[in-house]
């Protein structure tokens, strides 16, 4: 081959290995950008699924499904229901402060109840708060941990610290309050 044909043959190699690169980096940064997208949509729920799957693709696809099946199926509140779990959380406020712990259970219950006339799992915590985490992520979190707190206040035989069960009631009532605005 003469030397016309071996720096067309090198022109060509080059061209491809440069396309071949640039089509590499256009699909990293592509991917990049639909993971990015993918932890503003889902928020911490999206690093949770990511760990458990162990790739951000794998996190991306499970949370977009689960969306999609838990918005299939949510269903709206009606006024009246809305209006008596505005009743029982404003019992819940007004019994915190003779008994903290029992207030924890009963807003622990409403959530639950609100949950359940959603059409979202109500008895099992991680279950409900993974429902939760793709249609609002951070009442997901809240819900989560409203919900240690609560466990850790029944566990301690009564010597929860008052600021702690504040917190919970406080984290509750933000799940209480996204699930009837919702």
């Amino acid at each position: 081959m003469n030397t016309t044909g071996w720096v067309i043959v090198v022109v060509v190699a080059v061209v491809v290995v440069v396309v071949l690169l640039a089509a590499l980096a256009a699909f990293r940064r592509r991917r990049q950008r639909r993971q990015e997208r993918a932890r503003e949509e889902f928020g911490p729920e999206y690093e949770r699924a990511a760990e458990e799957r162990g790739s951000g693709s794998a996190a991306e696809r499970e949370l977009r499904e689960r969306r999609e099946e838990v918005e299939s199926r949510l269903r709206p509140l009606p006024d009246e229901s809305r209006r008596r779990y505005r009743e029982q959380w404003e019992e819940v406020e007004r019994g915190f402060v003779d008994n903290p712990v029992a207030s924890l259970q009963m807003a622990d219950r409403l959530v639950s109840d609100v949950l359940g006339e959603r059409n979202l799992p109500a008895s099992e915590g991680e279950e409900a708060a993974r429902s939760l985490g793709v249609i609002d992520p951070h009442a997901a979190e809240d819900y989560r941990e409203a919900r240690r707190l609560r466990e850790a206040a029944g566990s301690s035989g009564g010597d929860s610290q008052t600021e702690e069960l504040r917190q919970a009631i406080r984290r509750y009532r933000l799940v209480y309050e996204r699930l009837l605005e919702r």
